[in-house]
């Protein structure tokens, strides 16, 4: 079967398939008419046929199944691709002789005293079906080996959020530009530096050593000295990660968390140069926080960021638009960063209610703000504790402005009481959550929850089917992983952690449809973007046709589907050559 260009054809008529177009009836058809960049209609092949009236180019796709182009709300595909485009790839890494050679073959062409620093080892972001621990040595390399790939250059081997405890290895040239000698002690500021039997540092630091969400000083000043600048690499790395965003059957994001200016400028400048392939949403971050390199606004910065964000909102642009402002109550659970109402172990045993990502005097001032402009606000909230007290604002706020017609949206939001979420929905928030809390910590939740309230607190974990009982738009965002939304959907029906241990209950439980819906219909209507998420006439001709059918076949296979071809804007934009 060709691909195929808008400029080839004016009429596509694709049949043969199983097509749910996700209307508001459910229906399902067996093939689509495209004219141009458009849906003309969806139907019977025969019927489809007679419409065009004329010479069709047709595509037989055999009996796949045909979906809208998926809408991930929470990809960070700026922020993961820009991070990890300049290192040494070394995620599929066998040995420490694969290690050295990786790292070698970078060193002959980086000039000497340059930092080289690679990739984690693994599957990223948590790591639990591939890490370090796999190689054939079962550990990182010490400085030693890594001195064998260069000795010229500091080496580094990187620790990626957001994983606490963590690990990262320097060889004796990195170490020695850090400073961190055999009279450091053994542990700093929560730090462990391994020595050998002489005292020696090895080189591997272990702890809360992320450079994101760790909170932790003396990591934090170890990674201020590490040359850290991805701006030169924020628009090729951002290109091409949305071409494989495409080989996901991904085709729009909503980037609304940690974006500031210059990161939402990398998507404008793609629009601009007519490049954007992507359905982008964008929001602007209020605050800064959460990194190495990040410190608090001033007031003065701080407002000028919110005004920035008004004048730039647009919401009627075919491929980049921007509807707001993002906050964020709480953190990650693996420092104890996360606000729950009742105490869990921080990492290190101690009990921890989490904290503020930001003041609270900031987050009532964005609320107001955004209330007044009559734009969209990004609430982000992790735990019952951080939900209590941002509605606790909001219920205050409304008092004076009514901002149930301004949809706001609920971000992540793993674990939410059912008052909470009956609050918010007379508020009228929308949902963008993340089934990454269930894959990557679920199973550090039960270890960190006291055991007389595990089971109480792990009901309250991630509960779709109170979201959508409450008529919100319920919509998934894939973040640290997986990054296949089958996967996704497959958890949002099984609730199984990697343990085999689930929490699926009457307040998770939703259907085959609905948690297809969350990456399709559910996600445009999030978005406020009619044009997409659904196959209907007028709409973008956006699609993406499987190997098999996610709503159909057995749960147990849903990861396993597979895209064939990607189709953005009416072009083939992803083929894996097998229709």
């Amino acid at each position: 079967m060709p691909s195929r260009s808008i400029r080839s054809t004016a009429l596509l008529l694709i049949h043969n398939a199983t097509i749910y177009p996700f209307d508001d009836a459910d229906s399902t058809a067996g093939a689509i008419l495209i004219e141009g960049r458009r849906v003309a209609a969806v139907g019977s092949e025969g019927d489809l046929r007679r419409r065009a009236g004329r010479t069709v180019e047709s595509w037989d796709v055999h009996g796949a199944t045909i979906l809208p182009g998926l809408i991930d709300t929470h990809p960070h595909l700026l922020h993961f691709a820009a991070g990890r485009a300049s290192l040494v790839d070394i995620t599929a890494a066998a040995s420490h002789a694969d290690i050295v050679r990786r790292i070698a073959d970078r060193a002959r062409n980086t000039p000497a005293g340059e930092w080289i620093m690679t990739t984690p080892v693994g599957e990223p972001h948590y790591f639990i079906r591939r890490s370090y621990e796999d190689l054939a040595e079962g550990e990182l390399p010490d400085r030693q080996v890594l001195d064998r790939a260069s000795d010229a250059h500091p080496v580094v081997i990187a620790a990626w959020e957001p994983n606490i405890p963590n690990v990262m290895t320097f060889n004796s040239m990195a170490l020695h530009r850090l400073g961190i000698t055999r009279e450091h002690p053994d542990r700093v500021e929560g730090v462990v530096i391994e020595k050998d039997a002489q005292g020696e540092p090895t080189g591997r630091l272990r702890g809360a050593v992320n450079a994101v969400y760790s909170g932790n000083e003396f990591a934090y000043r170890l990674w201020r000295k590490l040359p850290m600048d991805h701006s030169k690499w924020y628009l090729p790395a951002t290109r091409h990660a949305i071409d494989h965003y495409h080989g996901l059957g991904v085709t729009g994001i909503y980037e609304n968390h940690m974006m500031h200016r210059h990161h939402i400028d990398v998507y404008r400048q793609l629009r601009q140069a007519g490049d954007l392939k992507m359905r982008v949403t964008v929001a602007q971050e209020s605050e800064s926080f959460g990194t190495a390199w990040s410190r608090p606004r001033d007031p003065e910065k701080f407002l000028q960021v919110l005004e920035e964000a008004a004048s730039s909102i647009n919401l009627d642009d075919d491929y980049l638009r921007f509807n707001g402002i993002s906050i964020q109550w709480d953190g990650s659970f693996f420092p104890g960063h996360t606000m729950m109402r009742e105490a869990y172990y921080g990492p290190d045993g101690e009990e921890t209610h989490g904290r503020h990502a930001m003041d609270p005097n900031k987050i009532e001032i964005a609320m107001r703000f955004c209330a007044e402009r009559r734009i969209r606000l990004n609430t982000l909230c992790v735990g019952t504790q951080a939900h209590e007290e941002n509605l606790q604002m909001l219920e205050h706020l409304t008092s004076t402005h009514d901002i149930r017609p301004l949809r706001w949206i609920l971000v992540h939001t793993p674990f939410i009481e059912a008052e909470q979420v009956n609050r918010y929905c007379r508020l009228g928030f929308d949902v963008t959550t993340t089934m990454t809390y269930l894959f990557g910590m679920g199973d550090l939740f039960r270890g960190r929850f006291k055991p007389d309230r595990r089971e109480r607190m792990l009901h309250d974990l991630l509960p779709l089917r109170r979201f959508f009982d409450a008529g919100m738009a319920v919509t998934g965002g894939t973040d640290w992983g997986p990054k296949s939304v089958f996967e996704h959907i497959q958890l949002a029906l099984t609730h199984r952690m990697p343990s085999g241990y689930s929490n699926l209950g009457p307040a998770q439980q939703i259907d085959r449809v609905q948690a297809v819906s969350m990456w399709t219909r559910d996600a445009a209507r999030l978005l406020q973007w009619k044009d997409i998420g659904r196959l209907m006439p007028g709409a973008c001709a956006d699609l993406v046709i499987l190997d098999r059918d996610p709503i159909g076949c057995a749960v147990d296979e849903i990861a396993d589907v597979k895209v064939l071809r990607t189709v953005f804007d009416g072009e083939t934009v992803y083929e894996a050559g097998v229709l």
